[in-house]
C-alpha cells in the first residue's frame, strides 16, 4: 500500500470515529492536522459528512411510510416559512436504491477523487426533510439540550408527533401539543409513542401533562396502568421495569391498572388533586397508596436562549446576528440585535482574534476606528471577535489585575473583561446572552469557563459554565460562515489591550474546519447578584487544563423586563 493509500486509510477511520461519536482527543489533533495540511483530505472530509448526514436523514424516516425530498435550498427558513419538496418517493426499493447510489458516488468519488487545487466548499446547514403525514397528531413546540437515543428518529420544534411511531430521547427535554390541545413535556432518558390522537403511551421516563377544557379523555398509558384525562395536570414517571407513579397536581383523573397475568383485577379509582399512586408487579399489578410530590411536575422548559436568526454570507453560512429569542421568567421573548446593550472590550491576555473570509487584520490598515478589538465589540458577527483568552485552573478569588499595559512586577490576569454600555439588570432568567464559535469536532456541549461579574465584590462569586442552552448538537445551532484565525505568539500571546492593538500576528489562515455558532444565557442570580441589582462588566476565564479555548464572538445584555404592577 503506497502512502497516499495509507493516509487515506487514516484518515476514514478517523472520519468514521467522528460521526461514531467515538473519536479521542489525540485522533482530533490527528485529523485537524491532515486536514490542515492536504486539500485532497479536505475534499474528502467535506464529502463523507455528506454521506454521512445524508444516510442520517433517510435513516430518520421509515422505509416504507411516504418521504419527501426536499430540494435543497441551502438557506436558513423561520418556523413561518414551509420548506418546497419535490414528488413523493413511496416505494422503500426506490428509497434503498437511492441510498445505495449515494454511497457508491461519494465513495467512489472519495477513492479516485484527481488532487487539484480547489477550494473546500463552505458546509451548509442541511435542511431535514418535511413529510406531510395524515398520521400526525401532535407538533413538537420546545426543545432544550435534546439528545436522541441511538437510531431514534430526529426532532426538533415544528417537527410532527405520528401515530404508532415509537420516539427516544437520551437526555434533555421535548415539549409538544396534541391536536386536541393536550401539552405533553418529556424528560429524557425517556422512550413513548402516540397511539391516537387522544392516546400517549409512555414505555419509559418522567412525563408532565396538562390537558385543558376540550382536552378532557386524554389518555396517558404506561406498561402497568391507564391514566384518564378529566381536565387536570398530572405527572407520570415510569422506570425501566414498568413501575409507574402518577401524580395529580390539580382536577381529576381516573387510574386503571392494566392486567398482567390472570391474577391482575386492578379497578378504575378516581385521583383528585393531592394524590398519587404507584403501581408495581408481584404476581400482577399491585397498586399503593404514596405521599405527593407535586415537584415531580414539569410545568415548563427552563428559561434558555431558544433560537437566534442571523444573517447569510456568501457561502449561505450564519454570519451577522439580527435577533436572539429567551424565555425568561417562562415567558418567550424576542428581541431584535439593536435592542440589546452593547459592550467594551476593557481588557485582554489571549493568543488570537478571527476576521471575516476576506482575511484582513484591522491593525494594518492604519486607521483608529477599526482596532483590533472592535471584532468584539463593535459589530454584529459572529465570524469575528477576539478569542482563545487565557485562563485558570481554579476561579477568581480576589479582584483581576487590568493594567492597560502590562507591568512585570504586577502581571496582568489571564482573560479578558468587558464592560457594558449600560448597567444590566438581574431580571428574571438570562440577563446576557454570549455566542461562542464553536468548531464541529471539539466537545459537543461547548467550551468551560469561569464568568465573574464585576465591579469584583466579595459577596459575589465566579461561575463556571459547563453548558451551552444552544450546543454543537441543537437543532438551533447554525453552520457559520468560513472566517479567518489570526494567532499571536502561542507561549506568550499578548499581555495587555496595548500589546493586542500592537502585537504582530501569523498574517491570519484561513480555518479549515466548519464551525458553528453556540449560545448561552448567563443568569445573574448565579453569579450571586441579587434580584434587581446590576453588573458593570464581566470577567472571563477559559479553564485551563483541556484542549479546548471559549471562542466569544458576540455579548450583549438583554433589557430589563418591565413588570405590571
Amino acid at each position: 500500500m503506497n502512502q497516499k493509500n495509507n493516509q487515506n486509510e487514516i484518515l476514514f477511520d478517523l472520519l468514521g470515529a467522528l460521526c461514531n461519536q467515538t473519536i479521542t482527543a489525540e485522533q482530533h489533533q490527528t485529523l485537524e492536522n491532515l486536514l490542515a495540511e492536504d486539500a485532497e483530505a479536505r475534499q474528502h472530509y467535506f464529502n463523507y459528512l455528506e454521506l454521512h448526514l445524508n444516510l442520517e436523514r433517510l435513516h430518520d424516516e421509515r422505509p416504507e411510510a411516504e418521504i419527501d425530498f426536499q430540494i435543497p435550498t441551502h438557506a436558513i427558513q423561520s418556523s413561518q416559512t414551509k420548506p418546497f419538496t419535490n414528488n413523493a418517493f413511496k416505494s422503500s426499493q426506490a428509497l434503498w436504491g437511492l441510498v445505495s447510489i449515494v454511497c457508491v458516488s461519494i465513495v467512489m468519488g472519495m477513492l479516485f477523487l484527481v488532487q487539484k487545487p480547489i477550494e473546500p466548499p463552505q458546509l451548509s446547514q442541511p435542511d431535514r426533510p418535511t413529510t406531510v403525514n395524515k398520521t400526525q397528531v401532535a407538533e413538537v413546540t420546545q426543545t432544550a439540550a435534546i439528545r436522541f437515543a441511538e437510531g431514534a428518529p430526529f426532532l426538533e420544534v415544528g417537527s410532527p408527533i405520528e401515530i404508532a411511531q415509537e420516539y427516544a430521547i437520551s437526555q434533555g427535554q421535548i415539549q409538544f401539543k396534541f391536536n386536541n390541545g393536550a401539552e405533553v413535556i418529556l424528560v429524557g432518558p425517556a422512550v413513548f409513542e402516540s397511539q391516537g390522537a387522544e392516546h400517549l403511551a409512555v414505555r419509559y421516563g418522567s412525563c408532565s401533562v396538562f390537558a385543558p377544557e376540550g382536552a378532557e379523555g386524554f389518555t396517558v398509558e404506561t406498561p402497568l396502568s391507564n391514566v384518564v384525562d378529566f381536565g387536570t395536570r398530572f405527572s407520570v414517571n415510569v422506570t425501566e421495569t414498568g413501575n409507574t407513579d402518577v401524580q395529580v397536581i390539580e382536577g381529576e383523573t381516573d387510574v386503571r391498572p392494566i392486567e398482567v397475568g390472570a391474577t391482575s383485577k386492578g379497578k378504575t379509582k378516581r385521583l383528585t388533586k393531592g394524590m398519587a399512586q404507584r403501581f408495581t408487579t408481584n404476581n400482577g399489578v399491585v397498586v399503593d397508596e404514596i405521599p405527593f410530590d407535586g415537584q415531580q411536575y414539569v410545568s415548563q422548559l427552563p428559561d434558555r436562549i431558544i433560537s437566534y436568526t442571523t444573517t447569510l454570507g456568501p457561502n449561505q453560512g450564519a454570519e451577522d446576528l439580527t435577533s436572539v429569542t429567551v424565555q425568561r421568567g417562562g415567558n418567550a421573548y424576542q428581541y431584535p440585535v439593536e435592542d440589546l446593550i452593547g459592550i467594551e472590550l476593557t481588557h485582554y491576555k489571549g493568543k488570537s482574534f478571527i476576521a471575516r473570509n476576506d482575511g484582513i487584520d484591522p491593525a494594518t490598515d492604519g486607521d483608529p476606528a477599526t482596532l483590533r478589538r472592535h471584532l468584539l465589540e463593535q459589530d454584529r458577527s459572529l465570524v469575528t471577535g477576539v478569542v482563545n483568552p487565557f485562563g485558570s485552573t481554579k476561579p477568581l478569588t480576589r479582584p483581576p489585575v487590568m493594567n492597560e499595559s502590562e507591568d512585570p512586577d504586577q502581571p496582568n490576569t489571564p482573560g479578558m473583561a468587558i464592560r457594558f454600555r449600560e448597567p444590566v439588570v438581574n431580571d428574571h432568567g438570562p440577563d446576557i446572552v454570549l455566542f461562542d464559535l464553536h468548531v464541529i469536532v471539539h466537545p459537543t456541549g461547548g467550551d468551560t469557563f469561569f464568568v465573574t461579574p464585576l465591579p469584583f465584590t466579595s459577596n459575589r462569586k465566579t461561575y463556571q459554565i459547563k453548558q451551552f442552552d444552544i450546543d454543537l448538537a441543537s437543532p438551533e445551532a447554525k453552520l457559520l460562515e468560513k472566517f479567518w484565525l489570526h494567532v499571536f505568539n502561542q507561549k506568550t500571546g499578548v499581555r495587555s489591550l496595548t500589546e493586542l492593538e500592537s502585537a504582530k500576528g501569523n498574517g491570519g489562515k484561513w480555518h479549515v474546519v466548519g464551525a458553528k455558532a453556540l449560545a448561552l444565557g448567563i443568569d445573574l442570580s448565579d453569579l450571586g447578584v441579587p434580584e434587581g441589582e446590576t453588573v458593570e462588566g464581566l470577567f472571563i476565564q477559559d479553564l485551563d487544563g483541556d484542549r479546548d479555548s471559549v471562542d466569544p464572538v458576540f455579548i450583549g445584555g438583554f433589557p430589563p423586563l418591565e413588570h405590571s404592577k
